[in-house]
């Protein structure tokens, strides 16, 4: 969604309606939302005869979050990374059409139009 710095201003209250009903309209569903970081992360297993002993260790992706105030990893099976990736990216949407949005609100307020 990430579009060039738009100058409000310059724009008629109807194209910024218009614009914000767009935006409304390209929301992603909020049940496909996920909030954090996919992570890869190379760990040991500590048996002394596994590969991972002399080598650089198992890889395993996690998705890293920030739960009352402290980071949570949780595994995510390879086979979901795309799933996982798909909601993350949900998510950084959803904030930037906020920003948008709230933008648009605050050019018509001071406007002095409501709807």
């Amino acid at each position: 969604m990430k579009t060039d710095k738009i100058s409000f201003k310059s724009l008629s209250s109807d194209q910024l309606r218009a614009r914000r009903q767009q935006l409304l309209n390209s929301f992603p569903s909020f049940n496909s939302l996920l909030r954090g970081s996919l992570i890869t992360r190379n760990v040991k297993c500590g048996k002394p005869n596994c590969r991972c002993a002399s080598g650089q260790g198992h890889t395993s992706l996690y998705l890293s979050t920030l739960h009352k105030g402290r980071t949570r990893l949780d595994y995510v099976p390879a086979a979901w990374e795309s799933w996982v990736l798909e909601r993350i990216n949900n998510h950084h949407l959803v904030q930037e059409i906020i920003v948008e949005l709230t933008e648009i609100n605050l050019e018509l307020l001071r406007r002095r139009e409501k709807d």
